[in-house]
């Protein structure tokens, strides 16, 4: 629920830009989130994985068009900039690392632009070098934002299960990873660094959606609402700020629904701007990942079902296939769910709290008052409505995700009882033949 002041704030922004210039000003003012530049600064030496992370971050393959280009051989020779897929103006560089011919310290910050950027991701692997170091003090020098990324931690993981199958820990492997990290990168005056760790081909393990979440939190107050809807919606951690985002506009648009002319909905005793209502609503759908695109990518980079995904959606809608949404078919989805409310929705409309403290202060510039409390309440219900169906689709992602750890769990208990098996034969064998032939027989052991 919004509080009285944040309801006051949200009116007076609506009177002003419909005062300026009617519906369209109050939509663009609504849709300013598009119009905001946001520069995140990706740095790191060659062959430590930034590539691999702006794919990932978009949510993108390197086979994908317009992927960040992904070589044994070192590729960021040059600065170059990627555009997220849902947000043109959300920019992630791919910058070269410092201390080269080309990018000696000298020069580095100034050849990178270092005050283009809102962020900077410092992505390390192994150990932090000198010149990270380096890098890091130069940041804080101007009061740079800034997160340590270590990268493949899931080639640690796998190296240290090859190397001790007995006694393999990967939650105390990790954290041992964390802690050297932060006592190596700890300053004289012993400030906390942010560190995560994280795998670019692992998203849904270690610290890769903390990293997103963190992220937004840590970036500035005026840019933040813009990040939240330019990210993909790929955790419920990440749906959540979705939600909160999305539900803050709902003002704008039930004054927009209230502002114009305002019609019985089709099929319910409900009148409202049933265009303006889809159109935010086709907004929601696409936001939280329910549109076929976004499922197609879940399916395709975290091995998830497609169809089981698809079912979910179109069967909560009653829509025989989630294909590619058009604003009638997504008229039809808001019918399905007003229909389901429609004497829920006249009654509140008719005491709304909200339209009582609204209309006094935008006054005469609304044609039809109604429309304003049945549009915000009808907007909240398609919401709330979508926000629970993408929770579930994100559950399949979540299954997929204790599937894989399982599956890995009893490959590795597998593994350990055949090796112990192996090494007692190999025991019974030394007895037999004796200390020569027992080291031919040690030439068969295969780890």
């Amino acid at each position: 629920m919004f509080r009285a002041s944040t309801i006051t704030a949200k009116v007076a922004e609506i009177k002003t830009a419909i005062e300026a210039g009617g519906n369209e000003e109050c939509e663009r003012s609504r849709d300013d989130w598009k119009k905001i530049s946001m520069n995140i600064a990706v740095i790191g030496e060659s062959g430590v994985g930034k590539s691999s992370f702006i794919n990932a971050i978009r949510r993108r393959t390197a086979d994908d068009k317009g992927a960040a280009e992904i070589g044994a051989t070192e590729t960021t020779k040059e600065i170059r900039s990627y555009s997220h897929p849902g947000n043109k103006m959300l920019l992630f560089w791919d910058l070269p690392g410092v201390g080269t011919d080309h990018y000696p310290r000298k020069t580095y910050l100034a050849d990178i632009k270092v005050d283009r950027y809102d962020f900077f991701l410092l992505i390390i692997a192994v150990r932090c070098t000198e010149n990270d170091t380096w890098l890091r003090n130069e940041l804080r020098k101007r009061q740079k934002k800034y997160f340590f990324i270590r990268t493949k931690i899931g080639i640690d993981v796998g190296n240290d299960w090859k190397a001790h199958r007995k006694t393999h820990n990967e939650k105390a492997l990790i954290e041992k990873i964390r802690q050297d990290m932060a006592e190596h990168l700890r300053t004289k005056e012993r400030e906390e660094v942010p560190i995560f760790l994280i795998d670019s081909h692992e998203l849904k393990k270690f610290d890769f959606e903390k990293l997103e979440q963190q992220l937004i939190e840590h970036f500035s107050k005026q840019k933040k609402p813009a990040l939240i809807l330019s990210l993909h919606a790929t955790s419920k951690e990440m749906i959540k700020l979705k939600v909160a985002e999305l539900r803050s506009r709902i003002f704008w648009s039930a004054a927009l629904s209230a502002a114009g002319s305002a019609i019985p909905i089709p099929g319910l005793s409900i009148v409202a701007d049933i265009t303006v209502i889809t159109r935010e609503a086709m907004l929601y759908f696409k936001q939280l990942g329910l549109d076929s695109d976004s499922l197609e990518q879940y399916a395709s980079l975290y091995s998830a079902d497609y169809t089981k995904m698809k079912l979910i959606v179109g069967g909560t809608y009653r829509a025989r296939a989630v294909s590619t949404i058009t604003m009638d078919g997504m008229k039809s989805i808001v019918l399905v769910i007003l229909a389901g409310s429609a004497t829920s929705l006249t009654a509140s409309a008719a005491g709304s709290v909200l339209a009582k403290v609204f209309l006094p202060v935008i006054g005469g510039l609304i044609a039809s008052p109604a429309s304003f409390a049945l549009t915000h309440k009808a907007l909240n219900l398609i919401l709330n409505k979508f926000e629970e169906t993408a929770i579930k689709v994100m559950k399949c992602l979540e299954e997929v995700k204790n599937d894989n750890h399982t599956t890995e769990e009893a490959t590795g208990g597998e593994d350990a009882q055949n090796s112990a098996v192996q090494e007692e034969l190999l025991s019974e064998e030394v007895a037999k033949v004796g200390v020569e032939d027992a080291q031919d027989a040690g030439g068969i052991h295969v780890e």
